[in-house]
C-alpha cells in the first residue's frame, strides 16, 4: 500500500478511540509509519488522549467534535490550505481541550504542546510539592493544579482549580504565571496565595512577599484582592494577610465570611457535603477560627453564632433556621 500524503483529522480520532473501520485503520497507520516524526507525536497523542477519556470517564465524540468545529469555522478543506491557527483549533476540537498536537497536512511539522504533570488534593486533605525550577506549592484541600514539563522556555505557567500557596523561585526571564478560570495572576518575586474554586463566585489573591500583577492591578505584600469572573478585581482594605493563608498552617479562619461560603469551606476540610437551607441564612457572617477541634465542635459554635442549627444524614450536614427546624 502506498502510504497517503495525507489522513482526516476525524479518521485520526476514531483510529485514537478505536472506532475505525478496518480500511481507515490500515490508511492511518500507513500515514503514520510513513514518518518517525508522526510516529512519535501520534504515540504521545494517544497516550494524552487515554489518560483525558480515563480523567473524563467517556470516550469523545470525534465526528460531533468535527461537526461543531466545521460548523464554526468551515471546512478548512475550502481554504485552500490548513492554516496553523486554523489547525490547532481543529484539534483542540476533536479532543476536547486535553493536549492539543497538530500534525501538519503540507509541510509535514510536527508542533507540540509541552506534557502536563496534574497534582491533585481530595477534600480533607492538603499537599506540599516542589516544581522543577524550585518553586515550592502547598495545595489546599480539593484542589488540582497542572503544570508542564518542562517549563517554556520564555515564561512558567500552571493552572490551577482551587486553592494553592506559592513560593516562587524569581526569575526575570521567565515569569510564573498562575491561570484560573477569571484570567491570570502574574509573579513579580512573591510569596502569594490564590483561592479559585469553580464553586465560589469570585477568586482571591494574597500577597505574603514581593507582589503580584493581577490583570491590570498591581498587588503589593499585605494586600488581598477579589477578582470576579467579569475580570472585576477590587482591593480589600483591612483585610488579613494571615488569615489568608491560616489554613497553610492548619488553622481554618472566618472573618464575617458568609455562611454559605464557610459551609463551602467545612465541606472541603472536613471531607463532608455541608449545604445551608435557605439563601438569607446562607449571607449571614460567621467569624471564628478553628484548628483540631472536631467538626461537630465546630458546627455547634458557627450555627449558634448565626442563630442557626444542623442536622446530621450520613456524611451530609443541613444548616437551618431554628424557626425552620421546629
Amino acid at each position: 500500500m502506498t502510504p497517503p500524503s495525507s489522513v482526516d483529522l476525524p479518521a485520526l480520532g476514531r483510529y485514537l478511540d478505536g472506532s475505525a473501520l478496518p480500511a481507515d485503520r490500515a490508511l492511518v497507520e500507513a500515514w503514520i509509519g510513513a514518518d518517525p516524526a508522526r510516529r512519535a507525536a501520534v504515540g504521545a497523542l494517544q497516550a494524552a488522549w487515554g489518560a483525558d477519556e480515563r480523567r473524563l470517564a467517556a470516550p469523545y465524540d470525534t465526528d460531533a467534535a468535527w461537526t461543531r468545529f466545521v460548523t464554526r469555522w468551515g471546512s478548512p478543506r475550502r481554504r485552500g490550505r490548513w492554516h496553523g491557527a486554523i489547525a490547532a483549533a481543529i484539534v483542540a476540537a476533536v479532543i476536547g481541550g486535553g493536549a492539543a498536537w497538530w500534525l501538519g497536512r503540507d509541510a509535514q511539522k510536527v508542533a507540540q504542546v509541552p506534557a502536563m504533570r496534574e497534582y491533585a488534593t481530595p477534600r480533607g486533605r492538603r499537599a506540599i510539592l516542589r516544581l522543577l525550577d524550585g518553586t515550592e506549592i502547598i495545595l489546599n484541600a480539593d484542589s488540582r493544579l497542572r503544570a508542564p514539563i518542562p517549563f517554556a522556555a520564555r515564561e512558567r505557567d500552571v493552572y490551577l482549580e482551587g486553592e494553592a500557596y506559592f513560593r516562587v523561585v524569581h526569575d526575570t526571564a521567565r515569569p510564573f504565571v498562575v491561570h484560573t478560570a477569571a484570567g491570570t495572576i502574574r509573579d513579580i518575586g512573591t510569596a502569594f496565595s490564590v483561592r479559585a474554586y469553580r464553586d465560589v463566585a469570585h477568586e482571591r489573591v494574597a500577597v505574603v512577599e514581593g507582589s503580584v500583577a493581577l490583570a491590570a492591578t498591581a498587588l503589593r505584600a499585605g494586600q488581598v484582592a477579589t477578582r470576579w469572573r467579569t475580570g472585576s478585581v477590587r482591593v480589600l482594605r483591612g483585610a488579613s494577610v494571615s488569615d489568608e493563608v491560616a489554613w497553610t498552617r492548619g488553622r481554618l479562619v472566618f472573618a464575617s465570611v458568609p455562611l454559605g461560603e464557610a459551609a463551602q469551606a467545612l465541606s472541603r476540610w472536613y471531607d463532608l457535603d455541608v449545604r445551608v437551607a435557605d439563601q438569607e441564612l446562607a449571607g449571614r457572617p460567621v467569624t471564628g477560627s478553628y484548628r483540631d477541634e472536631p467538626v461537630a465542635q465546630v458546627l455547634t459554635l458557627i450555627t449558634a453564632a448565626v442563630g442557626a442549627r444542623y442536622e446530621w444524614q450520613g456524611r451530609s450536614v443541613t444548616i437551618s433556621t431554628t424557626r425552620q427546624a421546629r
